[in-house]
């Protein structure tokens, strides 16, 4: 069966409780295809109605436009057995009888279920200390059954139900910057916004073109904005917490704007697309002696990639790309980065899934969030390196580490210290 959904704004249930009134009606908003209603005004006692309206409840909610129905719901405080013995009815039953329902309202401070159409209710037992418990009912003239009610508040902390177990507080004062908001940057965004950072900055010169939407999280809607406004609009409508800077620049030739931004993160991801800009941000992360996850996808979309660079320990992107080649003796990968998407001269297919673009992005932030975690004493954060290849459509024929026979395979390695000879490292 399924069973009808209620939700009941908080501003509204701390202005109910506070009438000290036993019982009142509802105006719901009321959505049939979902079985679903939003309490949209009330009253307290026998007549005294306040209309709060429903500008509170969160903004872009589907049921905005819904019809309100005046008088479709009821509450009451009762007695803590009505919510004990609605416990055990969920599990039997479902529903009890309505005179026993009605026997339980305090002060049998009775209001009849409507003669005609659906009866919503909603009661809540005090519990002492500012604190209430909500049930919710589906009401007919012989008995009551259960359905969902959900308190919603709008002013709550969208992570707060992590804080028990996550370190939050730790992350939130926190600063990352994102180089590079395409596939898999975007993904690497949200990630870190589902993390708990709430300080992020956005670099990324290009706006987003049609053949985008296949592979980028942002809507298509957002057709034509830049990519760092597009993704930081979509962040803050899912939380409104955030802090986000946009920087429409290009890293390489704007690097004046990033050197200063770059001094005041504590961690940097560098998703573009090119060599020379994923050049310029090592070499300006390197400066700013910030760490930094690189993260890509390479032999076209075969496999994803990421290096992470921790000065001093270990060397820059350049020193990991080049012990590579001198180790395995394998060509640079990074030059098929170049090869633009679309029409032109540099044609390449779109080959590589926008899902696994996004696994490559939640990777990158993971690695990027257990850095700093790690450096601040959560040893269980350790990655067992800082190169890491992830198998996504694996093609044979490729030397170490790029010899992956099978999807989802991670493999990860080490990387070696700065060369002595490497400007990068050397002027840092």
């Amino acid at each position: 069966m399924n069973e009808p959904a209620l939700l009941l704004p908080s501003e509204y249930a701390q202005r109910i409780v506070e009438s000290g009134k036993d019982r009142g009606t509802l105006d719901i908003k009321w959505s049939e295809p979902e079985l679903l209603g939003v309490v949209d005004g009330f009253s307290v006692g026998t007549g005294d109605r306040h209309m709060a309206g429903y500008s509170n409840f969160p903004k872009g909610h589907f049921m905005a436009s819904a019809n309100t129905v005046p008088g479709m719901g009821i509450w009451f405080r009762v007695e803590a057995e009505l919510h004990l013995a609605r416990a055990q009815a969920r599990r039997q039953t479902g529903a009890l009888a309505l005179e026993y329902f009605r026997s339980l309202v305090m002060n049998r401070a009775w209001i009849n279920p409507r003669r005609h159409g659906i009866t919503l209710a909603l009661t809540y037992v005090d519990l002492g200390g500012g604190e209430q418990d909500w049930a919710g009912w589906l009401l007919t003239n012989e008995q009551a059954q259960w359905c969902y009610a959900e308190l919603v508040d709008e002013n709550a902390e969208l992570l707060a139900p992590l804080r028990p177990s996550w370190p939050l507080a730790d992350l939130s004062s926190l600063h990352a910057t994102v180089i590079g908001v395409g596939s898999i940057g975007s993904a690497a965004s949200e990630a870190l916004a589902g993390y708990g950072l709430r300080h992020l900055a956005l670099v990324d010169p290009d706006r987003l073109l049609g053949h985008n939407f296949a592979r980028h999280r942002a809507h298509t809607s957002q057709i034509g904005r830049h990519k760092t406004a597009a993704i930081a609009e979509q962040l803050r409508r899912r939380d409104g917490e955030l802090d986000i800077e946009e920087y429409p620049v290009d890293v390489i030739w704007e690097a004046d704007v990033v050197r200063p931004l770059l001094d005041e993160t504590d961690i940097v991801i560098v998703s573009t697309d090119g060599v020379d800009s994923r050049r310029a941000a090592n070499h300006l992360a390197r400066r700013a002696g910030k760490p930094a996850v690189f993260a890509c996808v390479l032999g076209d979309g075969a496999f994803g990639e990421l290096v992470r660079s921790v000065p001093p320990r270990t060397g820059c992107l350049l020193c990991t790309r080049a012990r590579m080649i001198e180790e395995s003796g394998i060509a640079n990968p990074e030059p098929s980065l170049d090869r633009r998407y679309g029409t032109g001269t540099r044609h390449l297919p779109m080959t590589a899934v926008g899902t696994d673009l996004g696994v490559v992005g939640e990777l990158a932030a993971k690695a990027a969030v257990a850095t700093l975690l790690e450096d601040r004493g959560y040893r269980e954060q350790r990655l067992p390196g800082d190169h890491a290849v992830i198998g996504l459509r694996p093609k044979p024929g490729f030397g170490a580490p790029f010899d992956i026979e099978h999807s989802c395979e991670l493999r990860w390695r080490e990387v070696p210290p700065s060369r002595p000879d490497c400007l990068t490292c050397r002027t840092a």
